[in-house]
């Protein structure tokens, strides 16, 4: 194969894109795949950019194929959540629905608590629906599991917000000390914490946070958003208007 073959061979394949090197290499012989293979490796060498634009391009092929599949999740769990079986505070007839991924021993979902529990008051049509993620050790997995217990004796609310009140780490002391606290039946907790709906429950929420691309708490998603990391109460009441607004 003369150069000026190689030339019209590298062009062509530069037309169908680099993902194409390899089927248009079929057609040719040993000598003449490492005769354009040479050529390119030159070019490329002294066209650097060209595997720039072109890693770029992957990359951003890539990165709106995902927004594309988290969009998707975030409209199915959103539907979810009209007959949901997680917990659930606020307005169950709220016009705009907020999930919460946290985690009870994360100091991030403790610092969102009072601008957002003192929000969803104020405002009176949101709903709020909570997803247990305990991604911070074993006493995460426990307290979670408590207050999925606690919802079955209708007191996960007074419970959750005794567990988010507390400024330290908990422990599965503090945890039953908290349950103690709101008037919980210690003996039925501790059952229904090993129950198969709460595992479940738990099993759930993390299908859904891997589904949304979510490794940490907290994580919302408000309407049709989704927002990782803390939020301010301002930022909350922004999110909450602009999905009512699209309503």
């Amino acid at each position: 194969m003369n150069k000026h073959n190689l030339m019209t061979a590298l062009g062509l394949v530069s037309a169908m894109g680099l993902s194409s090197v390899s089927l248009a290499a079929d057609a040719l012989s040993p000598q003449q795949k490492a005769e354009v293979q040479a050529l390119i490796g030159s070019y490329l060498k002294e066209n650097p950019e060209v595997v720039i634009e072109a890693i770029q391009a992957w990359r951003s092929k890539q990165e709106a194929a995902e927004a594309a599949m988290i969009n998707e999740s975030v409209k199915e769990l959103m539907a979810e959540t009209e007959n949901t079986h997680s917990p659930v505070w606020g307005n169950p007839n709220g016009d705009v629905t907020v999930v919460e991924f946290f985690d009870y021993n994360c100091p991030y979902c403790k610092s969102v608590f009072p601008s957002m529990h003192a929000l969803v008051k104020k405002d009176g049509n949101i709903k709020v629906v909570m997803k247990e993620l305990p991604v911070l050790g074993e006493n995460s997995v426990y307290a979670a599991k408590a207050a999925l217990a606690a919802q079955k004796q209708g007191k996960y609310e007074q419970f959750h917000s005794r567990m988010m009140s507390r400024d330290s780490r908990l422990s599965r002391d503090g945890v039953m000390a908290a349950a103690k606290q709101v008037g919980l039946d210690i003996d039925k907790l501790k059952k229904d914490m090993e129950s198969s709906d709460v595992q479940e429950e738990l099993d759930r929420a993390n299908i859904w946070a891997q589904r949304l691309g979510i490794s940490g708490t907290p994580a919302f998603v408000i309407g049709e958003e989704l927002i990782p990391g803390a939020i301010d109460g301002r930022q909350m009441k922004r999110y909450v208007d602009k999905a009512r607004t699209a309503k």
